[in-house]
């Protein structure tokens, strides 16, 4: 497909060719002769005409300039040459085409305006490098920017795998830690041979599962960018307000974890992203709990806080073994950003007695 003809070649054309044919009158007042001036403006003119083209044939727009420089000095000429720097992309070819301008320069005076004197020589010769040196510099620019842009749209890409991978991580841990922690329970609680076996074999396959999807989670934020502040980021499907919260405590107790559930503080009606974030942080204290401290007494405790809630999983020194389940943090991470960008804070670490406690402190932003 050809390029288009554009309202700036357009303008460029009509302004080369009128400063070419003031420079054909200014020649001719100034003593040069008007035998000849037709023919200039002729000269002028079609070289003006020519630009129209200098796109899509830079070279050979301005090898014409050039030869109609033997029968008037072309103003024309110095937009084919910034076009030859903006469009040529060989640095050689177009490096070697201004030479070829610059080394007839000098016939070209000497044919056409030799009487002006040499000064007239030294300023068409800087102008015409001037010309392509900025043709050049527009052509890096725009080459700078075409890799901006690839770049911010690979960084977009990434950031859009980061985000479905913990999006994966929210959905898929917490489902499959549970039936692990449950077919190890049921394995240790059945005389039968046949379901022990069973049971330890889904614990097993949910083992696996989980690596491989550590794995891919980690492949698929190996390039994220950090997330911009401001952005309100995925929600995904979560279920918020007490009732929610109850169903993740009841979760829990299934697996075989005691949960002690207090809420304080009233939900959004309708549930906002604080709702649905107190729940986040609920339902991975408790997931975290199940696979590292099983069977240790878990208290959740939503309380208000001054212009805001407070969440806080809190768990006992563990009475099992640890599970040895595990994501590799994708968890606690995805859950600080959500945290974050609502412009709360993200506590998690061991307390004294030797349990783990999660607290997340969220503000309300009122209407």
């Amino acid at each position: 497909m050809g390029v288009q003809v554009s309202r700036a070649d357009v303008l460029v054309a009509v302004s080369s060719g009128a400063a070419g044919a003031l420079l054909v009158v200014l020649r001719g007042s100034s003593g040069l002769g008007w035998a000849t001036v037709g023919v200039e403006v002729a000269a002028q003119l079609a070289a003006s005409a020519l630009l129209l083209a200098r796109r899509r044939y830079p070279l050979a727009v301005l090898g014409a300039c050039v030869v109609l420089s033997f029968v008037s000095p072309a103003v024309a000429t110095l937009a084919a040459l910034y076009t030859v720097g903006a469009e040529v992309r060989s640095a050689r070819t177009s490096g070697a085409a201004v030479l070829g301008v610059v080394a007839a320069t000098w016939p070209a005076w000497r044919a056409t305006a030799e009487p002006s004197g040499p000064t007239t020589l030294w300023v068409a010769t800087l102008m015409t490098l001037f010309a392509y040196v900025a043709g050049r510099a527009e052509r890096s620019r725009a080459e700078a920017d075409r890799r901006a842009a690839a770049s911010a749209e690979e960084a977009a890409r990434a950031g859009e795998r980061a985000r479905l991978a913990r999006e994966l991580h929210d959905v898929v841990s917490h489902r499959v830690s549970y039936a692990v922690v449950e077919a190890e329970v049921l394995a240790t609680t059945t005389e039968d041979a046949d379901v022990r076996r069973l049971a330890d074999e889904i614990g097993a396959s949910g083992r696996a599962a989980l690596a491989e999807m550590r794995q891919v989670l980690t492949a698929l934020t190996a390039d994220a960018p950090e997330p911009a502040r401001g952005t309100s980021g995925s929600t995904g499907g979560t279920s918020a307000g007490p009732a929610a919260i109850e169903a993740l405590a009841e979760e829990a107790r299934t697996a075989g974890q005691p949960v002690r559930v207090r809420v304080s503080s009233p939900s959004s009606s309708p549930p906002d992203l604080v709702d649905r974030t107190v729940a986040r942080v609920v339902g991975e204290g408790l997931t975290n709990a199940v696979r590292h401290a099983p069977g240790a007494a878990t208290t959740v405790d939503v309380s208000p806080v001054e212009d805001g809630v407070r969440v806080t999983v809190d768990n006992a020194p563990p009475t099992s073994p640890p599970t040895g389940l595990t994501t590799g943090g994708f968890g606690l991470a995805g859950l600080r950003e959500r945290v974050e960008l609502l412009g709360g804070t993200l506590e998690s670490g061991p307390t004294p007695p030797g349990g783990y406690r999660l607290r997340a402190t969220l503000p309300r932003r009122t209407p």
